[in-house]
């Protein structure tokens, strides 16, 4: 029996590969609409055709996919191919993959995936914040960036704790960027509520309310929304994590 070779569905999960970077087979299998069963036969086309590679993770865990620089090459988008996933990194990585799947699931047409955030210059911000010793300055990007009923935001996965003056510092980095009339705000997918909280209270601090500039999501719901495919417009109504007061 001839082997299955990879049509236009598998191309279609090859450039969503190409535009997050690395992702879960189950995120990848929700973000196309696929069972487990076909998802992994696609992904078993595309590796074949040199196209897909897998990154295992910790026993348990599975693998990552990602796409290749040959299957980059094929897809014709504007990216390049991500390094090999370092371990540090899995959880981000799969976050964002998530995030991407959920905005599927959402029915946003037009987002732009990591990868394709990596290489618009205007998206580089600059970010200052205070230290005991000094004042710090670093460059920083969205992680994803999405067309929704607000205007266009950008999209932070905040899955660990920074630092107060940090924080702060990255919201008001998005203040500024909104008051330019540049983006309408920032949709932040937190870890948990306590995370949630944290940049709920520092964002306001920098003057950026909940509900106006900002709105929060929790990376479980948005994994159970992408699951069941539930479609409900983004930045429709404020997320529950974040409370008020």
């Amino acid at each position: 029996m001839a082997e299955l070779r990879a049509g236009p569905a598998s191309l279609a999960g090859l450039e969503w590969l190409v535009r997050v970077g690395v992702a879960p087979m189950e995120a990848w299998a929700c973000a196309m609409g696929w069972g487990d069963r076909v998802a992994r036969s696609h992904a078993s086309r595309l590796e074949r055709a040199g196209w897909l590679e897998r990154h295992p993770m910790i026993r348990g865990q599975g693998s990552l996919l990602a796409a290749t620089r040959r299957g980059v090459r094929m897809s014709g988008l504007p990216a390049s191919a991500p390094a090999a996933p370092d371990p540090a990194s899995w959880a981000h990585d799969s976050g964002c993959a998530w995030t991407a799947a959920w905005l599927g699931a959402r029915g946003a047409r037009e987002w732009r995936g990591p990868r394709e955030v990596l290489i618009d210059p205007d998206l580089n911000r600059t970010v200052v914040w205070s230290t005991r010793s000094s004042l710090r300055r670093s460059g920083h990007r969205p992680d994803l960036m999405l067309h929704a009923l607000p205007g266009l935001l950008a999209v932070e996965v905040e899955l660990q704790r920074k630092s107060a003056s940090r924080m702060v510092g990255i919201a008001s980095m998005y203040r500024a960027w909104i008051s330019e009339g540049e983006i309408a705000g920032v949709l932040y997918v937190c870890a948990n509520a306590r995370l949630a909280d944290h940049v709920h209270v520092h964002a306001a601090n920098a003057g950026i309310p909940h509900g106006h500039g900002l709105w929060i999501e929790l990376l479980d719901d948005i994994r159970e929304q992408a699951r069941g495919g539930t479609r409900r417009p983004v930045g429709a109504q404020a997320a529950p994590a974040a409370r008020e007061g």
